[in-house]
């Protein structure tokens, strides 16, 4: 780390102070949401934001806050989307070398502080510093803002990919590198202490690389998050284990407290079929895990080593679960899972359903990437009770359930569907 870089990011510290918020903040306006008719009494209201909407929108009970790739967070109304305040952070980056999303401004999803009732954001400015904004929810202004770029690794190849966790009264930022895995970055998590503003920081790799960017949050237990890791650079036989194609459980420091990485880490990570495209799940008293390779894995959540193998998909991002049952969100289409003992009983497979699932008030809410389609399933069977045209999606759209209302990012703002079909 050069002595620019360090003193940058001692001074990012002192940032953490209350910021003053202007009229001229407000990003631009909205154009008014549009409401088309969907199945039965469905209704899709349509809102156009300044930018796409990458991140699963956040819900405070009495507000839904999204934010764009233009660095602009939103706080909509619950009932019908309308916008009731906007504010624009900073001018979004534009990447070199690879990448998919372009420009990229907020990329993961906010989160909500109920004591604090702060909106939490991270921003990647124009020269790629990546900022941890803390936005009262009340009418948008900023309270706090601290740099969280990695302490390693060029900033320029970083992505904040996953959800923003708030847990043990501080902000978790995920970071993983741009598709196309090009430049020197290494996977992180960044631990931030609301209260102080001090960051610390766990490095997911000795070698490089390991991205952490599956889209959802980390699975929380009372003492621990637990991550996954993707593929690193130590892809050879006799080659030593770097930390990489792995799930990881870190306490409220950051700090490691225990990790399990599959036998065939080497060559999964030769062959890109790392563990990290899913985040683990905690469920039926197992932490539940399957990446790239098809290959799933039941972990004891307080000794992650113990672990049993069985025949999962190729899964990317949330999964969701009730009791002993759980829903994958797999390439192919969403399949649901009986955990019985140590052995799952797969129980059905939605095939067009392949999207982050979401259940709440007996239907699992998923979309349909392909076709721009909301989905509304029967847990039980996977039956589809609703379908619902949305428009063009960013990857890993997840749906937001508040009161009778569904919020989706789109690739144009936010659709936001009645939930009684």
């Amino acid at each position: 780390m050069s002595v620019a870089r360090l003193a940058g990011a001692l001074a990012a510290l002192a940032l953490f102070a209350a910021a003053g918020c202007s009229k001229s903040d407000a990003g631009p306006t909205p154009k008014p949401a549009v409401s088309t008719p969907g199945p039965g009494s469905t209704t899709v209201s349509k809102v156009t934001l300044d930018g796409p909407v990458y991140g699963m929108p956040a819900d405070s009970g009495d507000g839904v806050f999204a934010a764009t790739e233009n660095n602009t967070v939103y706080a909509l109304s619950p009932t019908d989307g309308s916008v009731k305040w906007s504010k624009h952070l900073a001018e979004p980056f534009r990447p070199h070398g690879c990448g998919n999303i372009v420009p990229l401004g907020i990329t993961g999803a906010p989160v909500y502080d109920p004591a604090s009732r702060l909106v939490y954001v991270v921003a990647e400015d124009a020269t790629a510093h990546h900022v941890l904004y803390g936005l009262a929810a009340a009418d948008g202004h900023v309270v706090s803002h601290v740099e969280v770029d990695p302490p390693f690794g060029d900033r320029d190849f970083l992505q904040q990919r996953p959800a923003l966790t708030l847990w043990h009264g501080h902000v978790f930022a995920v970071f993983g590198g741009l598709a196309g895995d090009c430049g020197d970055y290494t996977g992180a998590v960044a631990s931030v202490d609301t209260a102080s503003g001090s960051v610390q920081w766990f490095e997911a790799s000795t070698s490089g690389r390991g991205g952490m960017w599956a889209p959802g949050r980390p699975a929380a237990g009372p003492d621990r998050l637990y991550f996954s890791i993707g593929n690193g650079n130590a892809d050879k036989a006799g080659d030593p284990f770097d930390g990489t194609d792995s799930v990881v459980a870190l306490d409220e420091n950051a700090k490691r407290v225990d990790l399990f990485a599959p036998a065939s880490w080497a060559s999964d990570n030769a062959n890109d079929a790392d563990l990290g495209s899913m985040n683990p799940l905690l469920a039926a008293g197992h932490v539940i895990i399957a990446g790239k390779s098809g290959q799933g894995y039941l972990l004891d959540p307080n000794h992650l080593t113990t672990a049993t193998a069985f025949p999962a998909c190729a899964a990317f991002g949330q999964a969701a679960s009730a009791g002993d049952v759980v829903y994958l969100p797999c390439a192919d289409g969403t399949r649901a899972f009986r955990i019985s003992g140590t052995q799952p009983t797969a129980l059905w497979h939605a095939a067009k359903a392949n999207g982050q699932p979401v259940l709440d008030d007996g239907r699992l809410w998923v979309t349909d990437g392909d076709d721009g389609v909301l989905l509304a399933l029967d847990p039980a069977t996977g039956a589809t009770t609703a379908r619902v045209s949305v428009g063009a999606l960013p990857h890993f759209a997840t749906p937001t359930v508040v009161g009778d209302k569904v919020f989706l990012g789109t690739m144009e703002g936010v659709a936001v569907v009645s939930a009684g079909t």
